[in-house]
């Protein structure tokens, strides 16, 4: 970065990192209350001290190692929503076999290890990069979870402020006077908050909002003649705070006898939490790509969001990763260096250290009508934001897994979201059709071209060939709709008689067992109703499941199984052909036409004959065939060989036919090959004769491109009919 680009940074870089700076230690303060309340309550000082040290650890990881260097990480509210429901709920298990200092040491030592965990979670998905799993996960779900944990929030913000539990059992309690006086005037901040932030979008609301009721609180109380010394001896303050810093030490201390029983028990609710954060990650990070305008490495994102982690968790502190909104608020501010990160790292270290004083004076009122605002913020963005948004079905899982966890417990929540996951991912699969079209024989045919005497036998038994291309996963949700399909197809008098049903696997994902017993079912009505079963383009894995079951076989003439759809319908037009006539010999003939010297006598002397031995190439793709073949006798397949170096049959050609065209006329190599099926005469126009065709005999020239323009629109107008059939 150049000395001017340093200077101006510098101004918007401190401005964005002091803002930044005041609401982390703000929400140190609120998240470290959702934990250190209740039992817990004498050792909030130390879990403020938590939260800053890891958001100091946070943002001097973030200015040494983000791969962008506005990204700013902190701790989450997630983890800490869980770590406060694990606090609550070994608290009152333990009734009094445990201290409050011995729940506090528990909870310290669970923190970090939470943190590992987080870290190593993270890297896991990093590292195999598997983020994009993630993805999977139904969106209702991940919405149910996360409104159940701003429910979560929110019954901690009125513990906090009441020590009552939010219940229906205590909600004339809420309302009584001295009650009512102790939760109401949050509550009204943190509506007021929310509105505000809502309504409007300014990086010095939030603060302004802040100190501005800070200052009201002050004013009132003073108002109705209460001391400072009253407000701190009647409850209304955090403090008083121990004298000294805010610094809680290291948990390793306390490992030695940390209660692992405890810890296992929550296993699952962390575990939920994991993909919450891994979901949250994913977000954050779609939404900066979109501010900066700039794409990220969600896999190497992910790694180095494990290591912080890991690095925290060493430290006892919260897990975390990249907060949106401060970063984003420091790129909208002009910063554009690290530096945001830096000053956030020197406030919250001060005020670690010396800041004690200073936070004791903060309203307890204030402090749980922050929390209430970010338990609010989740249930607006999960049950209010979503209702228009999200289909009925998929809104009512986000309410089912709220009331779940609000009345049951968020362990029965997450085996209801799993439950949920299962279902919605089974509904909304069997929504996607396997069945990508329906096409006849007489709609689609193979890439071989035939007499029109054979077309036209084609044409008319064309409706015994039934084709269904298939796409996606085929299990029972959707295998019993082929089954229906094809009875469907029987039962249509209109069509007549089916004879050959072609499955084309090209674009099918996989089977499961319950779609294996639909083909059993298959070949059953196919031995009852005698047709065919063609399998085109199965997947090795397919094929091998498929053999295992018995349903292929060399002595099996039911279903058979063919490389591609082209060489498939081929097969059955060939047993059409010889069905209608026995003696028809080479069924792939086509018709013979003039001979090329006998069409064009006056222009020979142009051509070179050649015989062309079966097998031989005629022309080689992406070289430059030289001139125009045109084929006398014999048969011939255009043959194009794709990236990957699978090769597919563009079409068979016979006599009257003509290759090499367009690479002539434009000047381009060839697009694809052509082979010599059998033995070949062909008439060659090399490129030199051809124009000395055009300047010495310009009227036949011009028949004969009249010639080879009619042959390219009989082939076009063949593409578009297939282009037709295909859109129906």
């Amino acid at each position: 970065m150049s000395k001017n680009s340093v200077i101006s940074d510098f101004v918007p870089g401190m401005i964005a990192g002091t803002i930044n700076a005041i609401v982390c230690i703000v929400s140190a303060m609120a998240l470290a209350a959702l934990i250190f309340t209740g039992p817990l309550a004498e050792y909030l000082p130390q879990g403020i001290g938590i939260l800053l040290l890891g958001t100091v650890i946070f943002a001097v990881l973030s200015a040494l190692t983000a791969t962008y260097p506005l990204i700013f990480s902190a701790p989450q509210d997630i983890p800490i929503a869980i770590l406060a429901l694990m606090a609550a709920t070994v608290a009152a298990g333990m009734g009094g076999e445990m201290t409050g200092e011995q729940l506090y040491r528990f909870i310290f030592v669970a923190i970090g290890l939470t943190s590992i965990l987080v870290g190593m979670f993270f890297y896991i998905l990093g590292r195999f990069r598997l983020g994009k799993l993630v993805r999977y996960i139904p969106f209702p779900v991940v919405g149910g979870f996360l409104a159940g944990t701003g429910w979560l929030i929110v019954k901690f913000s009125f513990a906090m402020m009441t020590d009552l539990d939010l219940s229906l059992a205590n909600m004339v309690i809420l309302f009584e006077k001295n009650i009512f006086n102790q939760w109401f005037p949050g509550f009204v901040f943190a509506v007021v908050l929310l509105l505000a932030t809502r309504r409007f979008s300014h990086y010095l609301l939030t603060p302004g909002i802040l100190f501005g009721s800070i200052a009201l609180f002050y004013m009132v109380m003073f108002a109705w003649g209460f001391s400072y010394t009253a407000l701190e001896a009647n409850g209304h303050l955090l403090g008083p705070f121990p004298d000294g810093g805010l610094f809680p030490g290291l948990p390793f201390e306390y490992v030695s006898r940390f209660r692992w029983d405890l810890f296992i028990v929550h296993l699952p609710a962390i575990g939920t939490m994991m993909i919450l954060n891994a979901v949250a990650v994913l977000f954050n990070y779609s939404g900066l790509e979109l501010i900066v305008k700039e794409d990220f490495d969600l896999n190497k994102e992910l790694r180095l969001t494990g290591y912080n982690n890991m690095v925290a968790g060493l430290a006892g502190t919260p897990a975390g990763y990249m907060t949106l909104s401060e970063t984003s608020m420091s790129y909208n501010l002009g910063a554009r260096s690290r530096l945001p990160s830096i000053v956030v790292a020197v406030f919250c270290t001060v005020t670690l250290i010396f800041g004690a004083k200073v936070l004791s004076i903060f309203p307890k009122v204030i402090l749980g009508g922050l929390l209430l605002n970010l338990g609010l913020e989740f249930l607006m963005e999960w049950l209010y934001d979503t209702r228009k948004r999200l289909q009925k079905t998929d809104y009512t899982v986000i309410a089912l897994i709220l009331i779940v966890i609000g009345s049951i417990g968020f362990l029965e929540g997450i085996v209801l979201g799993l439950l949920m996951s299962i279902v919605l991912f089974v509904i909304n699969y069997s929504k996607v059709e396997v069945i990508k079209y329906q096409l006849t024989g007489k709609t689609f045919s193979s890439n071989v071209e035939r007499s029109s005497h054979l077309k036209q036998i084609l044409d008319d038994h064309g409706d015994e060939i039934y084709i269904l291309p298939l796409q996606g996963f085929i299990f029972f949700g959707t295998a019993n709709r082929l089954l229906q399909q094809v009875q469907m197809r029987q039962e249509d008098s209109d069509l007549g008689p089916l004879h050959y049903l072609v499955f084309d696997f090209r674009h099918v994902t996989g089977l499961d067992s319950s779609a294996i017993n639909s083909f059993n079912k298959l070949q059953i009505m196919a031995e009852n109703s005698r047709f065919r079963v063609l399998l085109c383009g199965l997947q090795a894995e397919m094929e091998s499941q498929l053999k295992i079951e018995g349903l292929i076989s060399k002595d099996h003439t039911i279903i058979q199984v063919f490389d591609d759809l082209d060489h498939g319908l081929e097969w059955c037009e060939e047993q059409i052909i010889l069905t209608v006539l026995p003696d028809a010999g080479d069924v792939a003939r086509t018709d013979k036409g003039d001979s090329f010297k006998e069409k064009f006598p006056q222009i020979a002397e142009y051509f070179d004959t050649r015989k062309i031995p079966a097998g031989t190439a005629i022309i080689n793709q992406g070289e430059n065939p030289g001139g125009i073949t045109f084929i006398e006798s014999g048969q011939i397949t255009v043959e194009l060989k794709t990236n990957t170096g699978k090769k597919i049959r563009l079409k068979t050609l016979g006599p009257g036919t003509v290759v090499g065209e367009v690479s002539l006329y434009l000047g381009t190599k060839a697009s694809a090959s052509v082979l010599a099926n059998t033995e070949c005469k062909v008439f060659f126009l090399a490129r030199e004769n051809f124009e000395r065709m055009n300047l010495e005999a310009p009227e036949k020239a011009a028949e004969l491109h009249s010639y080879i323009v009619k042959l390219l629109s009989d082939r076009l107008a063949g593409s578009n009919a297939t282009i037709q059939a295909l859109m129906r």
